[in-house]
């Protein structure tokens, strides 16, 4: 299943309201005469505790702020950590002057969304990173019935070997085909998937790109 495209926030650390902090010490005391002043809101004994929650809250923000910082999905401070961890930069993935949000994404593709093994996967990834495609067998475009748009090739072998990447809803950049390594990322918004699929296809597939605008 993959990744929401809008991140959601770690849950099981939260900053809790000072209130809310105090009642649940007093509810751990025991009932009775002796402590019947901890529910009492003025009472000096109310707010003692309620002293004890400031230290309490402070620590619990501390917790959240870690795991928030741990968390791929909401990461500011240790993006660093996790990038040197997962090996970016690389061929692909970059860092200088790509935005905190992109790092996240590209942190959490390479550590959970590129064991690509069925076409489902290489749709996942690109979706990811905010692109649609569809992805045809070679022999669809290739052998009779010819469906359009006909891609020539030289046997039905090669056919069998080539995957067709179809890329939705972006108009064709120009100056992209043939492509070349490494890939030049321009003004071309897939130009980093088309990386990562040369990076992840299997060595006897090629890929033959085409976007949908230009059909």
């Amino acid at each position: 299943m993959p990744l929401p495209i809008q991140a959601p926030k770690q849950q099981l650390f939260k900053s809790e309201d000072i209130e809310i902090l105090t009642q649940s010490i007093a509810d751990y005391l025991p009932n009775g005469e002796t402590f019947i002043a901890k529910n009492i809101s003025e009472s000096k004994f109310r707010r003692l505790l309620k002293s004890f929650s400031s230290e309490l809250k402070n620590m619990k923000n501390k917790i959240k702020e870690v795991a928030d910082e741990w968390y791929m999905l909401t990461t500011t401070e240790l993006i660093d950590f996790w990038e040197s961890n997962l090996g970016i930069p690389d061929s692909c993935f970059k860092v200088d002057g790509v935005s905190i949000e992109q790092r996240r994404k590209q942190v959490v593709a390479k550590f959970a969304l590129m064991n690509i093994a069925v076409k489902n996967d290489y749709i996942d990834l690109a979706k990811w990173f905010g692109i649609d495609i569809e992805i045809f067998p070679g022999t669809t475009f290739s052998t009779f019935p010819l469906t359009f748009p006909i891609i020539f090739m030289s046997s039905i072998k090669e056919a069998k070997f080539t995957m067709i990447v179809r890329i939705k809803d972006l108009p064709e950049p120009s100056s992209v085909f043939p492509l070349t390594f490494p890939i030049t990322f321009g003004d071309d918004p897939a130009a980093l998937i088309r990386c990562l699929f040369e990076k992840l296809k299997p060595a006897n597939v090629q890929i033959i790109w085409q976007y949908e605008s230009a059909l």
